[in-house]
């Protein structure tokens, strides 16, 4: 069965997750909770000693076995981050790979879209160091298209690269010099999304998926998931024919 954008957000819901906080204060806690807590995260907070200047997460499953542990510092690059092209950020050494397997299929509750936009460029950049393969994203709003155009641009010339742009009809106008599907549906003005195959390499594949519930406010997951994203790109040229 081909999962649509929408889906992919309800199937996650049912996977119900603990997310513990330890922590010295308990407003660290809360800033987790607040970007965290849904219907299928349960943050809970455990109090380190006041001495501790270290705080971390541990993450379980419905069963409670134990998924994996990040430290603060490395969530806060996706809290607050720095944003750069993929072509920049793939010539750092900075790397968010820990916390992006960490929350991986962890539905976000309110994430803003200076977030949005660094989860995005992790994805971008995968694309563009993998030069291959199909990358896929939708656009809402035309200051989104006029502000990431050239970016796009430049992605759909990376060597075997192919990209797919996605926009609401009234924004047609305002689309990038790249192969572009202009539709009326409803989920492609509400939804934020990339998708990328992974090209050559399964194990590459990824997504983000995003709905706008509040003005600038989301909710969502991103995922590794070759299954999912495999049935992402299968609903997408199903449903939209892309060029």
């Amino acid at each position: 069965m081909i999962a649509g954008l929408d889906q992919v957000l309800r199937d996650a819901e049912r996977h119900r997750r603990t997310m513990e906080v330890c922590a010295a204060s308990h407003g660290f806690a809360a800033t987790v909770a607040d970007q965290f807590e849904t219907k299928n995260v349960t943050v809970t907070y455990t109090p380190l000693p006041p001495a501790s200047d270290t705080a971390f997460l541990i993450l379980r499953d419905a069963e409670g076995e134990f998924l994996g542990s990040i430290g603060q510092h490395a969530l806060d690059a996706i809290l607050s981050p720095e944003i750069h092209p993929p072509w920049v950020l793939a010539e750092t050494e900075t790397s968010y790979d820990d916390v992006f397997a960490f929350l991986d299929d962890t539905i976000f509750t309110s994430f803003e879209r200076s977030q949005m936009l660094a989860t995005t460029r992790e994805i971008e950049e995968r694309a563009w160091r993998a030069a291959d393969g199909n990358l896929y994203a939708g656009f809402q709003r035309a200051q989104a298209l006029r502000s990431q155009g050239e970016l796009y641009e430049q992605l759909a010339v990376r060597e075997d690269l192919a990209v797919h742009v996605f926009v609401a009809e009234e924004w047609a106008d305002d689309a990038p010099a790249v192969p572009t599907t202009v539709s009326a549906a409803a989920e492609i003005g509400r939804t934020w999304f990339v998708v990328f195959d992974g090209g050559d390499t399964e194990l590459d594949s990824c997504a983000l998926v995003a709905e706008e519930r509040q003005p600038d406010s989301f909710y969502g997951l991103w995922t590794y998931n070759p299954a999912t994203v495999q049935s992402l790109v299968e609903y997408l040229e199903a449903v939209y024919d892309p060029e």
